[in-house]
């Protein structure tokens, strides 16, 4: 049951770096977990975790909806990588015009990150916004991760798709995987199964049920960058999908040679190595820790969740938290992450 990796994880309840955590490992088609751990939230009546327990993923949303409805749209013939955002979006200035979709998912488009919600009336200037924020630096010469870029990236697939994010994904991906637990606005019903986020100062109450990034609360819940609600089990139906090159259970989502683009490093000569919506291990800090393998990828949110897939050890590693519960000034969880990932890879070589 990787006993000295859960107790790692309770370690780190204990201390009250989060309330709660769910963990789960996949390793060779063996499944350790859900492992659930601690509260819900700080209150004195909080109910405890269960491994139902659904967290807002913050940007596990990128890689876990919006990249792949991206490949889906590939796959259809809607888009290539190539395109430019200037081809969906005729009102693009010339610095954003020739900006490509690969730009975009690898966060080298330089579109720096802005908090909109703080200066927008409504969300139909969101676009607009976008387009016209100053860059950072030209497109194809850095990484600068930025959640514009997958706003950008949501609206266009939404244009290619006819249909919002939330559907299309829905009717693609979650419903044909069993993944019933995953969705955008989780309806009422489902609340009293969400860990509680932040306290919010503008509503006056802590957030539960309801995105907590606020870019992606101004957008009404659905947006590229944030916004999705899981557990550990569903995202372990799709770490599976991922490992198994595109296939679960006999449905086939992807084709292998699309899943190939997640762990090819498009970025080796800039100073982060993204794939096509992930990251990398690359050579520098990493959360997926020190063992994992270079073929790995994976991604992290804010509110304290990580899925890492690792292709080699034939191995996916889910941690859920609500660190950001009751506030977001502990960062704690970015020391733990490697260390949680280190020491599961070294407990899995011994069970």
């Amino acid at each position: 049951m990787l006993a000295r990796t859960l107790a790692l994880v309770k370690q780190f309840v204990d201390e009250r770096n989060t309330p709660g955590a769910v963990m789960l490992v996949g390793y060779r088609g063996k499944m350790y977990g859900p492992y659930p751990v601690g509260s819900t939230s700080f209150f004195p009546e909080a109910d405890p975790v269960a491994e139902d327990t659904l967290y807002d993923l913050a940007s596990l949303t990128k890689v876990v909806a919006t990249t792949t409805a991206a490949l889906l749209l590939l796959e259809g013939g809607n888009l290539s990588l190539d395109n430019t955002v200037g081809s969906f979006l005729k009102q693009a200035p010339s610095d954003k015009r020739e900006i490509t979709l690969q730009q975009l998912m690898t966060h080298t488009a330089g579109i720096p990150q802005t908090e909109f919600y703080r200066e927008l009336a409504s969300p139909d200037d969101v676009i607009d916004h976008i387009l016209h924020t100053e860059l950072a630096f030209a497109p194809g010469t850095q990484v600068l991760y930025s959640c514009l870029n997958y706003i950008l990236l949501g609206k266009i697939l939404e244009k290619c798709a006819s249909e919002t994010l939330d559907v299309f994904v829905t009717r693609h991906v979650f419903e044909p995987l069993g993944m019933y637990d995953t969705c955008f606005n989780p309806p009422e019903r489902l609340h009293g199964r969400i860990a509680y986020t932040e306290w919010c100062p503008i509503e006056k109450t802590f957030i539960r049920g309801r995105v907590h990034d606020e870019n992606s609360r101004f957008l009404g819940g659905v947006s590229g960058n944030a916004g999705l609600f899981s557990t550990a089990g569903d995202l372990g139906i799709f770490a599976t999908l991922l490992l198994q090159q595109g296939v679960y259970e006999k449905r086939h989502i992807l084709h292998p040679r699309t899943v190939r683009l997640l762990n090819t490093n498009y970025t080796p000569e800039l100073n982060e190595s993204r794939s096509i919506g992930w990251m990398m291990k690359g050579t520098g800090f990493c959360s997926g820790g020190n063992l994992i393998s270079n073929r790995a990828f994976g991604h992290t949110g804010f509110t304290g969740t990580s899925l890492w897939i690792d292709p080699e050890l034939r191995a996916f590693f889910i941690l859920l938290t609500n660190r950001v519960h009751p506030t977001r000034g502990n960062d704690a969880i970015i020391r733990f992450r490697p260390r949680f990932h280190n020491a599961a890879i070294a407990e899995l070589t011994r069970v």
